[in-house]
């Protein structure tokens, strides 16, 4: 049998103005894939409508990039990919299958609409480095599995070795796998930007069937949990990032988002009372934070970026861990952990807030202002802190001032500060 990898891809845009200043462009592509022996129809289709998507995602990522300069919205050329991808819309509009020689050829014609409306919104969420990461995850996977298929196609028409083809047909199904897992957790990663927590769960668990040791995609199914009740997200999300943590020991990320977890469902049982339950949930929160201060965070890309993104997570680590450690009462380790967060980033205002906590807590009110004064002067728009000054000040005895800040905190909507401000009128 003949082995050709054969792409054929051609383009047509459609542009049409809809009503108001929404832009609505199409994409008509197509693209094509010739199976060999080993593989599988279904795939052999997926790989030829994986070429038409590329082509159309050129396309449309040209009309997108043209569309935030018009409107200085500010994208990297990273981010105008992964915006573009996430919000394209798909149909396929026909597909044949062929037989080339003794073998088949898949083609697919699919017609791609890109809303303008969805520009905006998307061009936010890719902001997170991470989204970003994981798009180019996929595509260098995607890349690798067809210069692997493309090898072992030809290694498979060159062997005559029965024992051997046997070898190599296996390899060709490992690959099929692989391929299919990025598949979905590509579709996973969608539905999660898209907020579609139960379709990007239900993708992430058909990857991982596919890939049983697949990181990322129990580390994305952790973060799918959101939508569902309190314990159970939390209980749920510990048990994949620890299942991510088995497969991949190294990945401080995984420690760090693990520690949230802990550290969140130690506030649950703070708030239930239950001391035992919240004490050790916040041990292992701190043993989590202890393993990702400890590791090398893995961040390949434009190094500038990665520097500065990993030294911020590395701060949000000890600020973490600073406030497990106060929960616990263990103040002066707390403020240990909230004083290298401030070196790492000297503007970041929860730092400071969560010093003045521990600094309130130990009774030191004086020293607890001068962290929240730094902290509103960072974000003048942090309800808690103006709350947090006006206890300190209360329990100074300065009342005009708490007040103040009780009622600038209830004027921005939090509850304590109004709570607070009710409580501080009637003991004057």
């Amino acid at each position: 049998m003949r082995h050709i990898f054969a792409i054929m891809i051609t383009a047509l845009i459609l542009f049409y103005p809809s009503h108001g200043f929404t832009t609505i462009k199409e994409i008509v592509s197509e693209g094509a894939y010739n199976m060999g022996d080993g593989e599988t129809p279904t795939v052999a289709e997926s790989r030829a409508l994986l070429n038409a998507k590329r082509i159309a995602l050129e396309q449309a990522g040209t009309y997108v990039e043209s569309y935030t300069k018009v409107e200085n919205i500010q994208v990297t050329k990273d981010e105008i990919q992964v915006l573009t991808s996430g919000i394209m819309e798909v149909e396929i509009l026909d597909k044949k299958r062929t037989v080339v020689g003794d073998g088949f050829r898949f083609w697919v014609k699919i017609k791609t609409r890109v809303n303008s409306d969805n520009i905006k919104e998307m061009a936010r969420k890719v902001k997170d480095k991470s989204v970003v990461d994981d798009y180019k995850k996929i595509q260098e996977a995607y890349d690798k599995s067809q210069r692997e298929i493309k090898e072992l196609k030809k290694q498979l028409a060159q062997t005559k070795d029965k024992k051997e083809k046997k070898q190599v047909e296996a390899k060709i199904s490992d690959d099929e796998r692989m391929f299919q897992a990025n598949e979905w957790f590509e579709k996973g990663n969608k539905y999660l930007l898209s907020k579609e927590y139960d379709k990007a769960r239900e993708a992430f668990t058909v990857a991982i069937a596919f890939n049983p040791n697949f990181a990322d995609a129990y580390n994305q199914r952790a973060a799918s949990y959101i939508n569902l009740d309190a314990e159970i997200f939390l209980a749920m999300a510990i048990e994949d990032y620890s299942k991510a943590i088995a497969i991949d020991p190294n990945d401080g990320a995984s420690y760090f988002n693990r520690g949230n977890r802990y550290d969140a469902k130690g506030q649950t049982y703070s708030k239930k009372g239950a001391f035992y339950e919240a004490t050790k949930q916040f041990d292992r929160a701190i043993e989590d934070y202890n393993k990702a201060i400890g590791l090398k965070w893995n961040f390949s890309t434009d190094y500038d970026y990665s520097l500065k993104f990993t030294k911020n997570l590395l701060a949000i680590a000890y600020v973490n861990r600073g406030s497990a450690y106060g929960e616990k009462g263990h103040y002066d380790r707390a403020i240990e952990d909230f004083n290298k967060a401030i070196s790492i980033n000297p503007n970041y205002a929860g730092a400071y807030n969560n010093r003045g906590n521990a600094y309130y807590k130990k009774g030191q009110y004086d020293r607890a202002i001068e962290d929240y004064n730094k902290a509103i002067a960072l974000d003048p728009n942090d309800a808690l802190a103006y709350t947090n000054r006006g206890a300190a000040y209360a329990l100074k005895g300065v009342m005009g001032r708490a007040i103040s800040d009780f009622q600038k905190g209830c004027d921005m909507g939090y509850e304590l500060g109004c709570e607070n401000l009710q409580k501080a009128l009637q003991s004057r």
